[in-house]
């Protein structure tokens, strides 16, 4: 059971999902945060299906069930991209001081620096810390209706 009670929240089933029904107890938190999830998860230079593929990743490594409930990581090893900012999203997760110069000349060799940029915004600001959020909270994971209308809103493969 979630460790604090969701607020009432009308909306689809991505609009109303637990994590928004969490947030909702402060309003201008839920506000914000949709905001900047929305601009880090759909706009910019990087294909959000390579966005969800990192949230996907992490979401175990950082132990949010609701996260992981909303859909499995498969990884696409024919996808260098994909597979690198999954590893570096990774290494974030786990430790993000003891990733080495070469690890990161490593992401250079595929990404520039707005996109490294975009990539670690994504991964810092959304992926790991709404994942924080979730298991700190401890909240369930989503039901079948909430993870399938989550994954026709992200364009999952």
């Amino acid at each position: 059971m979630a460790r604090v009670t969701p607020a009432e929240l009308e909306g689809n089933a991505v609009q109303s999902s637990l994590l928004a029904r969490v947030l909702a107890r402060r309003p201008e938190i839920l506000k914000a945060f949709g905001r900047l999830d929305a601009t880090a998860r759909f706009h910019g230079s990087l294909p959000a299906g390579l966005k969800e593929s990192i949230r996907r990743a992490t979401a175990g490594e950082v132990g949010c069930e609701y996260c992981q409930s909303l859909g499995a990581y498969e990884p696409n090893p024919d996808d260098r991209r994909e597979s690198l900012a999954v590893a570096y999203a990774l290494m974030i997760a786990d430790d993000p001081t003891a990733i080495s110069d070469g690890q990161f000349d490593v992401l250079r060799e595929e990404f520039g620096e707005d996109e490294i940029v975009e990539l670690t915004a994504f991964i810092c600001f959304v992926a790991i810390a709404g994942q924080l959020f979730g298991a700190a909270l401890k909240l369930e994971p989503a039901s079948a209706e909430e993870a399938a209308a989550y994954q026709a809103v992200v364009g999952c493969r």
